[in-house]
C-alpha cells in the first residue's frame, strides 16, 4: 500500500514517453529558456527604448523600458542615442526584471539597466525615448 501510495503521489516526471500535450508543454517550458522569436542572435543589433530615468545614491543611474528588438546582457557595451546623435557610451552593469536580478533580456521584455556611470548629471542629458543600441 505504501509503495503504491509513493508511486502515486511522487512528484518525479514521467519517463516512459506517455505525456500528455499538457505534460509535454510543460516540460518544454521549463527546459526552454524564451528568448526572441525573431531570430535575432546574441551577439547582432538590439535595440531598447527608454520610459524612464532615475539616479539611486549609491548605486548610479538606472533606465526602464522595453526591448524593441535583440538581446542584451550585463557587462554589453552600449550607446544611448537620440535621433541620429549619440549622447553618451556606457556599459550595463545590471539588468532587473520585476525586482529578479537577470543576466539577459530579449525582444518584449520590459526591464531596467543599471549603468556603470555615476553621473548624476546625466539625468538630465537622457529622456523618455531615447534609445539604447548595442555597440
Amino acid at each position: 500500500m505504501k509503495a503504491f501510495l509513493k508511486q502515486i503521489f511522487s512528484r518525479k516526471p514521467k519517463t516512459d514517453g506517455l505525456l500528455t500535450d499538457d505534460e509535454r508543454e510543460l516540460r518544454d517550458y521549463e527546459s526552454n529558456v524564451y528568448m526572441a522569436e525573431s531570430g535575432v542572435t546574441d551577439e547582432s543589433y538590439a535595440e531598447f527604448v527608454i520610459d524612464e530615468v532615475f539616479f539611486i545614491v549609491k548605486k548610479g543611474m538606472v533606465v526602464t523600458g522595453t526591448v524593441t528588438g535583440g538581446v542584451f546582457k550585463v557587462g554589453d557595451r552600449i550607446a544611448i542615442c537620440r535621433g541620429e546623435d549619440d549622447l553618451l557610451e556606457t556599459e550595463i552593469a545590471a539588468i532587473e526584471q520585476f525586482r529578479n536580478e537577470c543576466d539577459k533580456v530579449a525582444e518584449g521584455a520590459v526591464a531596467g539597466f543599471l549603468l556603470t556611470n555615476d553621473d548624476s548629471n546625466l539625468k538630465k542629458l537622457i529622456k523618455r525615448n531615447d534609445i539604447i543600441k548595442k555597440i
